[in-house]
Formats: structure tokens, sequence, C-alpha cells
């Protein structure tokens, strides 16, 4: 059984002392250090916050230049391909036209030599005709 006596006061003391002496000594300072290591850390979390929304905009800014850049280079290349296309149909043209020019000067070339030749023949039909006469009739 448990006697309620002096000595249950006395224990009851020295807990209450070394209790307090315990809290004095440890446990405040323990507190101390596990706040101040809590108020490190969110002050590091909202850094690497701040610094991870400043990389999030820089990031968004890149992504908008390079579209930006990309549809610049889009618009170059669909105003090279047009200027080419246009040169080319001009070239086809040109192509055409001296083409054209080249038959017409071979069809009336080949028209003054058959006129020619014609003529040719015209002056020697008679002969000929002669000819073709002479051998038929003997």
């Amino acid at each position: 059984m448990i006697n309620i006596d002096i000595t249950l006061l006395i224990q009851l003391v020295n807990f209450l002392v070394a209790l307090a002496i315990i809290n004095y000594l440890i446990i405040r300072p323990v507190r101390a250090v596990v706040a101040r290591r809590r108020a490190q850390n969110d002050e590091l979390r909202g850094s690497a916050d701040a610094i991870m929304d400043e990389a999030d905009l820089k990031m968004e800014g890149y992504t908008a230049r390079i579209a930006q850049a990309r549809a610049d280079v889009a618009a170059v290349r669909e105003s090279i391909k047009a200027s080419a296309e246009k040169d080319a149909q001009a070239r086809v043209h040109a192509a055409g036209e001296e083409a054209r020019a080249i038959h017409r000067a071979a069809a009336d070339r080949v028209q003054a030599e058959s006129a020619e030749a014609q003529r040719e023949l015209d002056g020697r039909v008679g002969d000929y005709v002669q000819a073709a006469l002479k051998s038929m009739l003997g």
C-alpha cells in the first residue's frame, strides 16, 4: 500500500523541481531550435516558391518568344516561296514566249523554203514535161 506521509510530499516536490529544471534547461531550448528551424524552412519555402514563380514567368516569356520567332520564320518562308513561285512563273512565261518565237521563225523559214522550192519546181516543170514526153514518145 501507499503511505501518504512527508516522503510522498518530498518526492512530489523533487519531481516538480526536476520537471521545472528539465523544462528550463532542455525543453525550452529544443522548442526554440525547432521554432527557429520551422521559421527558416518557411522562409526557404517562400523563397523557393518565389524563384519557381519567376522561373515560370521566364519560361512563359521564352515560350512566347520562340512562338513569335517561329511565326516570323514561317512568314519569311512563305514570302520567299511566293517570290520564288512568281519568279518561276515569269521564267516559264519567258521560256514559252521564246519557244513560240523560235517556232514562228522555224515555220516562217520552212514556209519560205517551201515557197522557194515551189518556184524552183515551177520553173523546171517545162523541162520535166519535155523530158517525160521524150521518154514516152521515143
